[in-house]
C-alpha cells in the first residue's frame, strides 16, 4: 500500500491559514463596512502574530516607517520608500550573519508582500500630490497643506491595508484603492460568490493529493544521495522535472486557495464597465454605492 508523506508542521499551519481564510472570507462579506475593515485586519495580524510571532515587529517598523516618509516628505516618498522597505527588507534578510534569530518562512512572505504593498501605496499617493498640487498652484500657506494631509492615509488606514488577512501571506498582491474599494463597499453581500468559489475550489483536492503522491514517489532527499549521482544523466533530468512538479504543484494548492479566500469574501469585485486588471483595481470610471 502506497503510504502519503507527512505534511511538516509549517506546512499544516500553511494549509490552516489558508483554508480558515475562506470561512472567513464569507461572514465579512455579510457585515457593515465599520466590522469588516477592523475584522479583516484583526484576523489578519492575529494570523502573522501566531505564525511569525516576536517577528511581527519588523512588519510594524516598516508599515510605521513608511506612514512617516508619507507624512512629512510626501513629495518624494515613492523613491524614498522604496529606498526605505528594500534596505529593510535586506536588514530582514542578513539577520543570520548578525546574529539576530532568523525569521520564519511565514515572516518572509509577510515582509516580501508588504514591500510591494508600501511601495505601492507610495507611488500611488506621489501620483495624487502631484496631480493636486498642479490643480492647487495658485493656493499657497495653510490651504495647500490641508490638501496634501487630506491625501494621506492615517496610521490606522495603512495598518488595516497592511493587516488584511486576504492573501497576507500568498497574495494576490492588491492596491491600496483596490482594498478600500472592498472594505467600504455597503452593497458586497448583493455580489454573488458562493457558486464562482466552490467552482475554483474544486481543484484544489486534485492539486493537493496530486502533490502528496508525486512527492511521495520522488522525494527530494534522493537527489543528494550517491546513488543519483550514478545514475544516467536523462534519467537525473526526468528526475529533476519531477521534482519542479513537485513544488509547482505546492504553488497550485496554495494559489488556489488563496484566490478561494478573495472570491468568497468578493474581494476585488468590479462591475463589468470598470474594466479592472487583477490587483490594479479598476480602469475606467464607474458607479459605486460605497466610498
Amino acid at each position: 500500500m502506497l503510504l502519503l508523506p507527512r505534511m511538516s508542521l509549517d506546512e499544516l499551519k500553511y494549509v490552516a491559514v489558508l483554508a480558515g481564510s475562506i470561512p472567513v472570507g464569507i461572514f465579512l462579506k455579510q457585515t457593515g463596512t465599520l466590522v469588516r475593515g477592523l475584522g479583516a485586519t484583526l484576523f489578519g495580524f492575529s494570523l502573522v502574530f501566531a505564525t511569525c510571532g516576536f517577528h511581527t515587529l519588523h512588519s510594524l517598523v516598516t508599515i510605521i516607517g513608511t506612514w512617516v516618509i508619507a507624512r512629512f516628505l510626501t513629495k518624494h516618498c515613492y523613491n524614498l520608500t522604496l529606498l526605505w522597505t528594500f534596505a529593510y527588507l535586506l536588514f530582514f534578510r542578513l539577520q543570520t550573519f548578525l546574529n539576530l534569530p532568523p525569521p520564519t518562512p511565514f515572516a518572509n512572505a509577510v515582509q516580501l508582500l508588504l514591500t510591494l504593498k508600501m511601495v505601492s501605496l507610495a507611488a500611488e499617493l506621489q501620483r495624487s500630490y502631484v496631480a493636486s498640487i498642479s490643480r492647487q498652484v495658485e493656493q499657497t500657506g495653510p490651504t495647500r497643506r490641508n490638501v496634501v494631509l487630506g491625501l494621506i492615509p492615517g496610521l490606522k488606514d495603512m495598518i488595516y491595508y497592511s493587516y488584511c488577512y486576504v492573501g497576507i501571506m500568498t497574495g494576490p498582491f492588491y492596491r491600496y484603492k483596490t482594498y478600500q474599494d472592498w472594505a467600504y463597499e455597503t452593497d458586497l453581500n448583493r455580489i454573488p460568490s458562493l457558486r464562482p468559489m466552490l467552482d475554483r475550489l474544486r481543484l484544489g483536492p486534485l492539486y493537493g493529493v496530486a502533490f502528496l503522491l508525486v512527492s511521495r514517489l520522488c522525494p527530494l532527499d534522493y537527489v543528494k544521495t550517491a546513488e543519483f549521482a550514478e545514475q544516467s544523466a536523462l534519467y537525473r533530468l526526468f528526475y529533476t522535472s519531477l521534482i519542479f512538479l513537485v513544488f509547482r504543484l505546492r504553488f497550485y494548492v496554495a494559489w488556489t486557495f488563496a484566490e478561494c479566500a478573495c472570491i468568497s469574501a468578493a474581494f476585488g469585485a468590479y462591475p463589468v464597465g470598470a474594466k479592472a486588471r487583477p490587483g490594479n483595481g479598476p480602469t475606467q470610471q464607474y458607479y459605486t454605492s460605497g466610498k
